[in-house]
């Protein structure tokens, strides 16, 4: 099993998600290669193109993150999170 995204990344991530934006890219999203995230990994993220929702989803489930990086170049990283899905209990 891939380990979990430590809580620093997740709340990064999360406050990026909280200014997501459309940007005019060059290249098609679909076409870049997507990656997998692992521990350590030095991630460059400029600007948040797009963040999987989840939020309806229970338990550790995977993600994709689609950024632009400080040279303006698009990525594509595939991750684990917890779902947000609240059952109500």
């Amino acid at each position: 099993m891939k380990p979990l995204i430590p809580l620093a990344l997740l709340a990064a991530l999360a406050h990026a998600g909280a200014a997501l934006a459309q940007a005019p890219l060059g290249e098609d999203a679909s076409q870049v290669q997507a990656q997998d995230y692992h521990y350590g990994m030095a991630l460059d993220i400029h600007k948040v193109i797009h963040i999987s929702d989840n939020t309806d989803k229970v338990g550790v489930v995977p993600a994709t993150i689609t950024y632009l990086d400080s040279q303006g170049r698009l990525h594509r990283l595939n991750y684990l999170e917890l779902g947000g899905y609240d059952s109500g209990d």
